[in-house]
């Protein structure tokens, strides 16, 4: 009986079989983009979720950073009993192990904790490497690299650093441990070795406060009490004096180990493609799985009134009811199995493409095929689920319309024009969110962020011994070159960041605060303002090496409620006082999404060098100015590494680079959603010519015209787009609209827009519409009539 039934099924895609593929394919590609997010979502959130109670391990961000602890007494985080199990590490990197060039750091342990708090899962060995600071724990991936499959255990590994002011270090461990290497896919990838602290610790790094806390503490409280506490630093200096002091850190925060990725700073201002993104790629995915599983399911019911004599003799010769439900849910489920296994096929083929896309790791190939059968399957049952009981209505539907020629066909007539609407809307919501995040990109691009940034170059000097002498040789070349507008040195810049210094302001000192903040500082000359366009406010530039006076910008004027900021006074937390002579215009030198920081201005300091090139050449001329500062460089005997030039335009592009991503992969997303709109729109017009086609004639026979037959169902069309539209836009402003506020700089959403989707998409349907009743009304009635009767 099963074949029996695929035999038919197999019948009716061949015979509708333009239908069938196009139904198969926008599944298909429905169904590929949906797993491909839906994948790359749960990689994303995965981070460290192998890590032993990874919801309970928290991570204490400082400043939104995971490595920001320099204290090596932090007895104060100890203190507090919510963070259980507390532990202190501090990351160290070396040049090479066992004299071999080895990418990866070790963590340096302050406490015993670590491998308990971790779950560390040991292979060999034992745990004396946590009391013993000549002793050394190695991952299994380490111990690879130094000794192949030999056992490790008893072994000595030698580590050299480099001293900055020159000379190495080199420290003698014995391994006594080694545990499963917990991969790249986490927030601290490439940790091959734990030790503890030793008299010599060249290269070490800030480091990272680990701590286990319960479910039942309050997240919120706990938070809002690291926002304010004092930190004591203690530390020695080189004399050998002991010194304590307390720090405030406005910013501190505990993070589960799962979300420090997404909690960072450096996620928020660099990340490839931001996880908000995945999210609307998902659901672009789900909106194109439901637009093909709409068109077919309208599609295959408008075939059920078609076949409605068929199934009365089918019944007649003793089929039931159940055979018939069984027989249209194998036509129905070889369409969907055909169709994901085509889109396992889409997948396949743009496997390698998405993973470049996506940067996600090539050797997890298993990993995402395992989750596309996954999806697959669920797919597969919801659309089963959700089609039985409309299937099941309409088949009763068809059968009653045999008796009642009206009866059935009026719910039918109700559900094909409002699947046709969803299409529709469907599709228009696409193409607004695509416009909108187009001309958000452009404004980002090319509108005002309040500095320039075409056409500008900025490097940093490094050429070592060879000292001042050729950087101004280089810098006379370059002003002397015909491609360059100006060329000079400076201590600092605007944008991109080479470092950044801060100044600490507390409600202590300024009334007008409520809390902690720190004012990003900046050391400006004329030179530079005049390279990045900066725009005065209020008041004066700062004076060539004047002290104690600044500039701030507008934000921080807001912030703290000053009418008149001018002569207004300064005070840091270190006592210092700094005069306020002018307000710049605000400057968004980071991510676009992240809140515009707080900004002072000082002059720049004489006593620092100016290792900062910066030029500004002339439009279409950087590739003849690159190829001569290629040739200094060659015939000075310089490196020339052209990737620490830094053109303005295209670092601000790489901070843009999420938003590039989403808009091609919703461009891709909403040419797909049009296609399958049109064509069931097209196909429904088709099957319906073809079942009013003698109506059609009967009218031309009483002297109805084409234009008249062509209104007829134009008109029934633009009221479902006008319907459509009705609810889409308003859908796509309450979306786009607090999407637009995350960036500091916002594109408008004209009239325009809203008009010029309407008539585009009216244009396509009418095109559609008028060209198939075209072909139907210019038949000759008795041909048609003909038909009819046979």
């Amino acid at each position: 009986m099963l074949l029996h039934y695929l035999s038919l099924a197999w019948q009716q895609l061949e015979k509708y079989r333009l239908q069938s593929v196009v139904s198969i394919v926008s599944l298909a590609i429905g169904f590929a983009c949906f797993a491909f997010a839906a994948m790359w979502i749960k990689y994303e959130i995965t981070y460290d979720t192998s890590f032993k109670d990874a919801d309970r391990l928290h991570v204490i961000l400082r400043d939104k950073s995971p490595g920001s602890f320099i204290d090596t007494d932090i007895r104060t985080l100890r203190e507090l009993p919510q963070l259980e199990r507390l532990s202190y590490v501090r990351d160290i990197f070396v040049d090479s192990i066992n004299g071999k060039r080895i990418f990866g750091t070790g963590w340096i342990m302050n406490d015993t904790n670590l491998v308990s708090l971790l779950g560390l899962d040991l292979l060999e060995g034992s745990t004396s490497f946590v009391h013993n600071e000549n002793e050394v724990a190695i991952s299994d991936q380490l111990a690879r690299q130094l000794w192949g499959d030999e056992s490790p255990i008893g072994k000595e590994m030698v580590t050299v650093s480099q001293w900055v002011g020159g000379g190495a270090a080199r420290r003698t461990l014995q391994v006594t441990a080694v545990f499963r290497y917990w991969g790249d896919h986490s927030n601290f990838p490439h940790i091959n070795y734990l030790c503890h602290p030793s008299v010599e610790l060249p290269h070490v790094e800030s480091g990272t406060v680990f701590a286990h806390i319960s479910s039942k503490v309050d997240m919120d409280a706990l938070n809002a009490h690291l926002d304010t506490m004092n930190i004591y630093i203690a530390f020695t200096t080189p004399e050998g004096r002991k010194i304590e002091i307390s720090s405030t850190h406005e910013k501190m925060e505990a993070v589960p180990i799962t979300k420090v990725r997404h909690s960072t700073n450096t996620y928020l201002q660099y990340a490839r493609t931001k996880l908000n993104h995945i999210y609307l790629f998902a659901i672009a995915g789900g909106l194109l799985i439901v637009c093909g599983l709409l068109n077919y399911l309208t599609l295959f019911i408008n075939r059920l009134f078609i076949r409605k004599r068929e199934m009365a003799l089918r019944m007649v010769f003793g089929a039931t009811g159940k055979d018939l439900i069984l027989q249209f849910l194998t036509e129905y489920g070889l369409l969907l199995i055909i169709s994901l296994l085509f889109g396992l096929f889409v997948i396949n083929a743009s496997m390698e493409w998405f993973l470049n896309l996506s940067e996600l790791p090539k050797n997890q190939n298993y990993f995402f095929y395992g989750e596309s059968l996954i999806y697959f399957a669920l797919v597969f049952v919801v659309s089963m689920i959700v089609s039985i009981p409309v299937i099941w209505y309409f088949r009763r539907q068809s059968l009653q319309s045999n008796i009642s020629s009206t009866g059935g066909l009026v719910h039918y007539h109700i559900f094909r024009r409002i699947s046709t609407g969803v299409q529709i809307g469907i599709s228009i919501l696409c193409i607004f969110c695509s416009i909108v995040l187009l001309k958000q990109l452009n404004t980002l691009r090319h509108g005002d962020i309040g500095f320039e940034r075409e056409n500008r170059i900025t490097h940093y000097l490094s050429f070592g011994n060879k000292g001042g002498g050729i950087k101004e040789e280089l810098v006379s070349f370059l002003n002397q070159c015909s491609e360059v507008d100006t060329a000079f040195t400076s201590v600092s810049v605007i944008f991109p960041r080479y470092g950044s210094s801060s100044i600490t302001l507390t409600p202590e000192k300024h009334p007008e605060l409520t809390e902690t903040i720190k004012l990003s500082k900046h050391q400006i000359s004329d030179d530079l303002v005049e390279f990045y366009g900066l725009t005065l406010l209020q008041g004066r530039w700062l004076l060539k090496y004047e002290q104690d006076v600044c500039v701030v910008n507008e934000t921080f004027v807001h912030q703290m409620g000053w009418n008149n900021p001018l002569e207004k006074n300064i005070y840091d937390k270190l006592g210092r006082v700094y005069r306020v002579v002018g307000v710049v215009k605000d400057f968004y030198d980071e991510s676009p999404t992240l809140k515009n920081e707080y900004d002072i201005l000082l002059s720049e300091n004489q006593e620092l060098g100016k290792s900062i090139i910066l030029i500004r050449y002339k439009p279409g001329k950087k590739q003849e100015l690159t190829k001569k500062i290629e040739a200094f460089f060659k015939d000075h005997n310089l490196l020339y590494n052209p990737n620490q030039w830094n053109d303005l335009m295209k670092d601000y592009d790489d901070l843009l680079i999420s938003e590039y991503k989403l808009q091609f992969l919703l461009s891709i997303t909403t040419i797909v959603c049009i296609l399958i709109a049109l064509f069931g729109v097209w196909s429904m017009i088709m099957l319906t010519c073809e079942q009013r086609r003698k109506e059609i004639a009967v009218r031309k026979v009483f002297g109805a015209t084409t234009k008249d037959i062509l209104d007829m169902f134009i008109v029934e069309y633009m009221a479902l787009q006008g319907v459509a539209a009705l609810v889409a836009f308003p859908i796509g402003y309450a979306c786009m609209k607090p999407w637009l506020e995350q960036y500091v700089v916002q594109t408008s959403i004209p009239w325009w827009i809203y008009v010029g989707i309407f008539m585009a998409v009216a244009l396509l349907v009418a095109l559609c519409v008028g060209w198939r009743v075209w072909k139907t009304a210019k038949a000759h009635p008795a041909d048609e009539i003909a038909k009819g009767r046979g």
